[in-house]
Formats: C-alpha cells, structure tokens, sequence
C-alpha cells in the first residue's frame, strides 16, 4: 500500500509541474519584457530538470538523473546565451 502511495504522489507531482511549465511557457509568451522572458525560459529549464528526477525516482532508472545533469548544463548554456 505505501508504495502505491508513493507511485500516485510522483505522478500527481508530475502533473503539477507539468502545469507549472505549461504556465512558464504562456509567460515566455505573452511576457512583456525580455528580461520576463528569460526568466521564464530558465524556470522551464528547471522545472524540466525536476520533471526528469521525479521520473527517473518513479521509473527507478538512475540514467535518468544522468540526463537531468547534462540537461542542467545546456540550460545553463542557453539561458547565457540569451542573457
């Protein structure tokens, strides 16, 4: 029973980030300054990041984690490149 618990709360945080960055991503739309902009493209970045460790903890591969990091660089990367 708790890891059932456990598989429904992961998947339930997965749909709150996903939301999130659905809203991230209006942001990066609609948002008025460029400097708005940014910022909202490194939130996506993060909550991308956060998207891929909650799955990889929910389909139990530590790959996952792996790609989480290389993807952290690049977002890094871009949101420099922006700036």
């Amino acid at each position: 029973m708790s890891e059932q618990i456990k598989q429904t709360a992961l998947v339930i945080a997965m749909i709150v980030i996903a939301v999130m960055i659905l809203f991230s991503f209006i942001r990066t739309l609609i948002g008025p300054r460029i400097a708005d902009r940014i910022v909202a493209i490194n939130m996506i970045g993060t909550q991308v990041i956060l998207l891929i460790c909650i799955l990889a903890v929910y389909l139990k591969e530590d790959g996952l984690v792996d790609m989480a990091i290389i993807y952290a660089m690049f977002s890094f990367l871009a949101v420099v490149f922006f700036t």
